[in-house]
């Protein structure tokens, strides 16, 4: 079997990069914290909410067979960006080159260079591809298949008085403008991907793990982009 991974849409393979073993798969740890109580055995765990993960390292051993693509793999090989392993090729999660990229000859009788990165990796994963859905019947359930709760976008076609409810949340737009976007994660208002102050009031919606009853008034559809989420 051949592994590899993808940085920002190129794979390792056109840079002349191998590796020698599959990367780990990594479920992140729970930011947690643990509380002393004077007079009591243990420790109390609190966690910072719900899905609230750690960002983690993970290190790549890499092995170049040709010295001429060495430079252009260190000069890839920086930034942030997308990443996605071979051994889960349908998910990708955001992630920073950390450490100095070198490559060191592996024997004075063999041709190859080996070398690692490492990834500061995102604890949250997301499809690689995904389709739009359309919705344009109010009470129409969608479904999250990720880990946990999720945040996509939600373009709005009409205007006037529009509400939204999903995971019992309810966000209304009093003067809506048809092409708003709910931006559910970071909750405001988008038109032509600018953030619009002020515009609505209640809850922003939210996908729980599982199917999702979509309700909403004043508009003709709602376009959902997920951004589905898996550990």
């Amino acid at each position: 079997m051949k592994y590899s991974f993808i940085w920002n849409n190129v794979s390792c393979t056109t840079k002349g990069i191998r590796l020698q073993s599959m990367p780990e798969i990594v479920k992140p740890e729970e930011r947690v914290n643990h509380v002393t109580i004077p007079g009591r055995s243990g420790e109390m765990t609190l966690t910072e909410g719900d899905d609230i993960y750690n960002s983690y390292i993970q290190t790549i051993p890499l092995i170049i067979d040709n010295a001429a693509d060495v430079k252009a793999a260190e000069e890839w090989l920086r930034g942030d960006g997308w990443l996605t392993f071979s051994g889960q090729p349908n998910l990708c999660q955001k992630a920073r080159v950390i450490n100095a990229v070198t490559f060191t000859k592996h024997s004075r009788n063999s041709a190859w260079w080996e070398g690692e990165v490492q990834f500061y990796c995102d604890p949250i994963k997301y499809d690689t591809v995904w389709n739009n859905i359309e919705v344009t019947t109010s009470g129409t359930s969608v479904n999250n298949p990720g880990d946990m709760r999720a945040y996509p976008k939600i373009g709005i076609t009409g205007s006037g008085v529009v509400t939204v409810s999903v995971g019992g949340r309810t966000l209304t737009i009093p003067e809506c403008v048809d092409g708003y976007i709910i931006d559910t994660e970071n909750e405001w208002i988008l038109y032509n991907n600018v953030p619009q102050m002020n515009v609505c009031s209640g809850n922003f919606p939210v996908f729980n793990k599982g199917n999702n009853t979509v309700t909403f008034t004043g508009a003709t559809k709602l376009t959902i982009e997920p951004a589905w989420r898996y550990l």
